[in-house]
């Protein structure tokens, strides 16, 4: 019951995001929403349940099998307790970028530059940088993502992710 309670206020961001997101689009826009959960860990394998909501509009097509969508989004990480190092706060990344996708196998990859809010050993300052890579089977995605700041500011662990994903 504890762990729900500090799950709510952190789902509070999200949502927000998630209404921001959705706010003017329309209806085929909207069926671009791509709904991803999953577990991050950072230094000494310290892991953390982790929530993403993404715009992935259509921008053109790449080659004979792929094709290049806009990535606009947010990463939700839950805090960490009982750890030696400073985890134990929230951050949501909000981030645009692009992501690949093969048409052909389901091979997808992406990257994309965000801002945080929040601040924890593990994702210490702007900008961040977000990379993806994973493989699509119709609505569902498995993906490894990191994000970091590329040392640009200490200490600079990153968050190193695996999320399921589906594309409504």
């Amino acid at each position: 019951m504890e762990e729900c309670k500090r799950l709510v206020p952190g789902m509070r961001h999200l949502l927000r995001t998630a209404c921001l997101l959705s706010v003017g689009l329309a209806a085929p826009a909207f069926a671009q929403v791509e709904a991803a959960a999953g577990v991050s860990l950072t230094r000494s394998n310290e892991t953390t349940p982790i929530a993403t909501l993404a715009w992935l509009p259509e921008w053109r097509p790449f080659g004979e099998r792929g094709e290049l969508r806009w990535e606009v989004g947010a990463t939700h990480v839950r805090p960490r307790d009982n750890t030696s190092y400073d985890l134990n706060h929230l951050v949501t990344v909000v981030h645009g970028g692009y992501r690949y996708e093969r048409t052909d196998n389901g091979f997808t990859t992406g990257f994309g530059i965000g801002l945080q809010v929040g601040e924890t050993d593990a994702l210490s300052g702007n900008p961040q940088f977000i990379t993806t890579v994973g493989w699509r089977w119709g609505r569902f995605s498995l993906l490894a993502r990191h994000i970091s700041n590329a040392s640009i500011r200490q200490p600079n662990d990153g968050e190193t992710m695996l999320q399921g994903a589906w594309r409504f």
